[in-house]
């Protein structure tokens, strides 16, 4: 893949999904009355069609109630309809803080790294983002037609009467086709809604490790920032024995993106000219020559990292409610599924039952990696050169560390912590609450 000089969008592939159920708008930021209404308007037919089916599963509970241990079932299959509804109804009211988010992370994030020995940019991050939400969201419609074929299937094959709450009075042929149509379109607006989601959260903690990364290569430079910078060039930089150990230390600190050795064309995203002249062969590096240029590599350092901090209160802030509402939904939901599968053992349950691990899985993981790659930023300031530095940079990187000293977290509802640890305790209390439900129906 050929590089890039500069990516002007690093979500764009996740609008097409948001837009698709409702949670961006097809015409967004625009002063036409005309367009306006068709946002509107198409953000009130997916509402509607989301509403009909929790009224439809109200309906039946309120004709065929028997007690709550034998509408369990049902009770679960209206979790997801729930949160599919709120999730699109909290980006509808949302959106300019949306909208803002992303305009956010493609004014300042930067694509090329510092100048220095070693170079990067954020075309890895992009790339592994841009894969996994398609791949995501390829599943997740996957799951959501397994979900609704599978019944139907076997009711062809068997013959047998659909047994489903969606098929409520449908009996004849024609019903029972405009049912499963509904029911086909319905389920693919949750799968998107709830499944979109967990895209928009991975895909945005993708980028801004993408961006952890790119800040550890620039701290780590910085030194050699301030070399390159003062004029001395890169053909003589490489001459000395010592310089090739930070590429050795580089390889096993970054999660999505990678270094090369060799001068850039590029200095945070500025083009910069080489002067491959060797008016230095031999150089010094702990001369005080090169502190000036190493305190203006540590300032441009120390504004990445205020970026890097900023996009991670306004991601935080954006998606903290709707990150608690899936840690309970899923909670309850797979405690649900679980004893639903001990009562009567369907293959749809249980690739249910795994899709949802899944879904839940996909926040603690990528919220975890935002924790890994953060911590790393004063592990690259102490592979700084610092000892080569004065007395102003070791201030500037003082502050980095401090800035630094605890992990960037995601947390849900403002508390709880996204990261593995967390998602072990999901299963441990869904586990906990089905052997509690077991017990109470023996």
């Amino acid at each position: 893949m050929a590089a890039k000089d500069q990516i002007s969008d690093y979500t764009h592939f996740l609008q097409l999904p948001l837009k698709i159920v409702g949670c961006w708008e097809w015409f967004p930021n625009t002063d036409s009355e005309f367009k306006l209404i068709l946002n509107n308007i198409y953000l009130a037919l997916v509402l509607f069609v989301l509403l009909n089916f929790p009224i439809t599963l109200i309906v039946n509970l309120y004709t065929e109630w028997v007690d709550i241990m034998g509408s369990l079932d049902k009770i679960a299959d209206g979790l997801p309809l729930i949160v599919s509804v709120v999730v699109v109804i909290y980006f509808a009211l949302y959106r300019e803080e949306l909208y803002e988010l992303v305009e956010f992370m493609n004014q300042n994030f930067k694509f090329h790294s510092a100048r220095g020995l070693t170079n990067m940019s954020m075309e890895g991050s992009y790339t592994s983002a841009k894969k996994f939400a398609y791949m995501y969201t390829a599943c997740s419609l996957f799951s959501v037609t397994m979900y609704v074929t599978l019944p139907m299937g076997f009711h062809l094959w068997t013959h047998q009467p659909l047994q489903s709450w969606a098929y409520m009075d449908a009996e004849r042929s024609p019903y029972v086709v405009m049912a499963f149509l509904r029911q086909c379109l319905a389920q693919a607006f949750v799968g998107l809604a709830v499944g979109q989601l967990g895209v928009f959260f991975a895909s945005n903690s993708i980028v801004l490790c993408g961006q952890l990364d790119l800040l550890c290569c620039s701290v780590r430079n910085a030194r050699y920032t301030g070399l390159l910078q003062s004029g001395v060039p890169h053909k003589a930089l490489l001459r000395n024995p010592g310089a090739y150990t930070i590429v050795d230390d580089e390889r096993h600190n970054y999660i999505y993106s990678k270094t090369e050795l060799g001068d850039s064309a590029y200095h945070y995203d500025k083009k910069v000219t080489s002067h491959l002249l060797d008016r230095r062969n031999v150089f010094d590096i702990y001369d005080t020559e090169f502190d000036p240029a190493t305190v203006d590599a540590l300032r441009e350092c120390a504004r990445v990292c205020q970026v890097v901090a900023t996009y991670k209160k306004k991601l935080e802030e954006f998606v903290s409610p709707l990150l608690a509402l899936r840690v309970v939904q899923v909670t309850l939901y797979l405690c649900t599924l679980l004893y639903a599968a001990s009562v009567k053992f369907e293959l749809t349950t249980v690739e249910y039952l795994a899709a949802v691990a899944l879904d839940i899985f996909v926040y603690c993981y990528f919220g975890n990696q935002i924790i890994l790659q953060s911590s790393r930023v004063s592990t690259a300031a102490y592979q700084s050169a610092w000892p080569a530095m004065g007395v102003r940079a070791r201030r500037l990187l003082l502050n980095i560390l401090v800035a630094n000293k605890r992990p960037a977290t995601m947390r849900a509802g403002r508390f709880l912590t996204m990261d593995l640890h967390t998602f072990v305790i999901i299963i441990k209390t869904s586990f906990s609450y089905y052997t509690l439900l077991d017990k109470i129906n023996h």
